[in-house]
């Protein structure tokens, strides 16, 4: 498995903000503001893996008080952050998109969607962040013994 290449994650954003432009320009009179549940779960998703890669790491080092973690759980882990990081880019560029549109308004309802809009786009960066981590405490060290040229 590779890791997540930081061009994929901003292609992805960029074509979430693309869609989440444009459904936002062609209806959002009829579309209902969004909620703060949202962006709280992301928030506690990016929370939740920011601290598995945390205790994951330390489990790794073998800090004392922690038990040995099996690899493949690790490797889960791993898959499990591949597919958060792109969550996040996803909804971080939604979000994103759908404050380009509302930036743009002037009514109450638009304000008050301007801050959820922003919201939404931290809870989404937070979760790549989380992701990323978790990702990068799960990778294998290099073997400095690798003769592989």
């Amino acid at each position: 498995m590779r890791p997540t290449r930081w061009y994929a994650l901003v292609a992805v954003g960029i074509g979430a903000g693309a869609v989440g432009y444009l459904i936002t320009r062609a209806s959002y009179a009829d579309l209902p503001s969004p909620t703060l549940y949202a962006q709280i779960s992301l928030f506690v998703l990016a929370i939740a893996e920011g601290y598995t890669a945390t205790m994951t790491k330390a489990r790794l080092e073998g800090r004392p008080g922690t038990r040995p973690i099996d690899p493949l759980v690790v490797a889960r882990l791993v898959a499990l952050a591949k597919a958060s990081s792109i969550v996040g880019a996803l909804a971080a560029g939604a979000y994103a998109g759908f404050l380009g549109w509302v930036g743009q308004l002037t009514s109450t309802t638009a304000s008050s969607d301007v801050r959820t809009a922003v919201a939404g786009m931290a809870a989404g960066l937070a979760l790549v962040a989380g992701a990323l981590y978790l990702e990068w405490v799960g990778r294998v060290p290099e073997d400095p013994n690798d003769d592989d040229q």
